[in-house]
């Protein structure tokens, strides 16, 4: 049993160009992709998603986050504003107290005075 010339050939010439389909792999059309943007297209509509869905999806999650952690802040700030409010009202209060008091103890010391002058 001996092979022809032509198909000893063609059997060696069968890896190689065999490697050659596996690197640069045909669409429907015939043609091998033109640019790696073309490869991109034709993954994500197999339903892969492409490296540039994937930074935007990422993205999308950090700025979420972004604005999550804003309004934590912006709710802390509300609540330190909320209590300096509340603590100045009460030093304020408290002083008020405290010149009342010394209002009516010197109301006192003057009426005891003329009371005494009598």
């Amino acid at each position: 049993f001996q092979l022809s010339e032509d198909v000893v050939n063609r059997m060696k010439e069968s890896p190689q160009s065999k490697r050659d389909n596996q690197r640069s792999p045909q669409l429907s059309s015939g043609t091998a992709p033109s640019s790696p943007a073309a490869e991109g297209k034709s993954k994500s509509s197999t339903g892969t998603v492409s490296p540039s869905q994937k930074s935007s999806a990422a993205e999308q999650e950090l700025y979420r986050r972004y604005e999550q952690e804003q309004a934590l802040v912006q709710e802390e700030l509300l609540r330190l504003a909320k209590r300096e409010r509340e603590a100045a009202s009460e030093a304020l209060n408290t002083a008020l107290q405290r010149e009342r008091n010394n209002a009516n103890e010197e109301r006192q010391r003057v009426a005891q005075l003329v009371s005494n002058k009598k």
